[in-house]
């Protein structure tokens, strides 16, 4: 079975954090409305290609995935359903790359691949050649570029030779303070001829630790002009003008507690993975071109008492709504999905709408010898 070979790198993130660093509309808007469409699009894969993905971002007709388990990208033709083409990177030597954390597609020909280990930029293409290695420096306190195409994803953009990153705040999660957070960076910019680094007014919001310590995973969706962002324990998105003010938007799930949770500070090991990955939270913020809308994921809280029904959730994580946003940020809609059909981390978005993924292990269509995924459309 090839299903969840690498469940276990979603948790490990979630490990990491901590130590360093269906569906049923509502009436919001009656005119909108997600709406299963039952047209179903499969790609084969090989026994090397695990059928949850650790990151896919789709690039005009293609859907790239990032192959943790041999260090490649596999370019899948969304017209054929086929693969197209696939680069291995070696991980050491003149043509290493290290270990793909994460991918950045600003053209074919300019093609970024992130590691977490070293702060260090590779640029390549389709053809593998390494083009580029750009060595930056990063501020203070924060972690190198944090580029991951499957956990809340904060796709970076490229502007004017500068490149924008999400990063987190360095030191001991559970001792960070409303003071410090307030301080610390979301993202920050790369000057790709220097690798000097730049900083932004992307800082968290004042007052997020305020009543207590919360997770404080942030999802960015950048724009030139300004970045819309959502946070773990927080129902509001936020909208930062570049070198201007902070806007905040009501955003809560009627499908979440209205009180969100906090953090175990004095919790054990079964307590915090349990606020983590069973409590109602906000995970990834999206935007969709095509419709010019956001999707936001969010989880409910579930009743979880026992180790084994919490370790399943990181192979299946459940029931999960999707909210939709305006260019305004104003709530048009919201769709609760129920677990057991979706894989809601891998997904993608075209013209025709928001793909999930249906591998999802419960499921009795999810497939190991392929991806799969399932389309949700927009009706307005």
């Amino acid at each position: 079975m090839r299903y969840f070979r690498n469940s276990c790198l979603f948790s490990l993130i979630v490990v990491l954090f901590i130590t360093f660093a269906c569906t049923e509309s509502t009436k919001l808007n009656e005119s909108s409305k997600l709406q299963v469409s039952g047209e179903v699009l499969r790609i084969p894969i090989d026994s090397l290609t695990a059928n949850i993905s650790t990151g896919l971002v789709r690039y005009e007709n293609y859907l790239v995935n990032v192959n943790w388990n041999t260090n490649s990208l596999q370019f899948y033709d969304l017209n054929s359903e086929k693969l197209s083409k696939e680069i291995f990177y070696q991980y050491e030597g003149p043509q290493g790359v290290g270990s793909i954390f994460g991918i950045h597609i600003h053209s074919l020909d300019s093609i970024f691949l992130f590691t977490q280990l070293v702060p260090v930029i590779t640029l390549t293409d389709t053809t593998g050649i390494i083009k580029n290695r750009i060595q930056y420096t990063k501020p203070e306190g924060h972690t190198n570029a944090f580029v991951h195409n499957a956990y809340f994803g904060s796709t970076p953009t490229l502007q004017n030779g500068k490149m924008l990153v999400k990063t987190h705040a360095e030191g001991n999660y559970r001792q960070m303070t409303e003071e410090r957070l307030h301080k610390s960076l979301l993202a920050y910019r790369i000057n790709l001829e220097d690798g000097a680094y730049q900083s932004t007014e992307l800082t968290y919001p004042e007052g997020y630790l305020n009543s207590g310590l919360k997770f404080f995973e942030p999802s960015l969706v950048f724009h030139p002009e300004y970045t819309v962002y959502s946070l773990f324990g927080d129902h509001r998105l936020y909208k930062q003008i570049r070198f201007g003010d902070l806007e905040t938007f009501d955003g809560k799930s009627q499908y979440l507690d209205e009180s969100l949770p906090y953090f175990p500070v004095d919790g054990e090991r079964f307590e915090t993975q349990k606020y983590l990955t069973a409590s109602s939270r906000y995970e990834t913020l999206v935007y969709d071109e095509y419709q010019k809308v956001y999707y936001r994921f969010a989880y409910p809280t579930l009743t979880i008492e026992k180790e084994e029904d919490l370790l399943a959730l990181r192979e299946n994580p459940g029931p999960f709504v999707i909210q939709v946003f305006n260019q305004d940020l104003k709530l048009i809609t919201e769709s609760y999905f129920e677990g057991g059909i979706y894989f809601p981390n891998n997904h993608f978005i075209t013209e025709k709408g928001l793909y999930l993924s249906t591998n999802n292990p419960e499921n009795p269509e999810a497939e190991e010898d392929a991806f799969r995924f399932e389309l949700i459309e927009l009706i307005k």
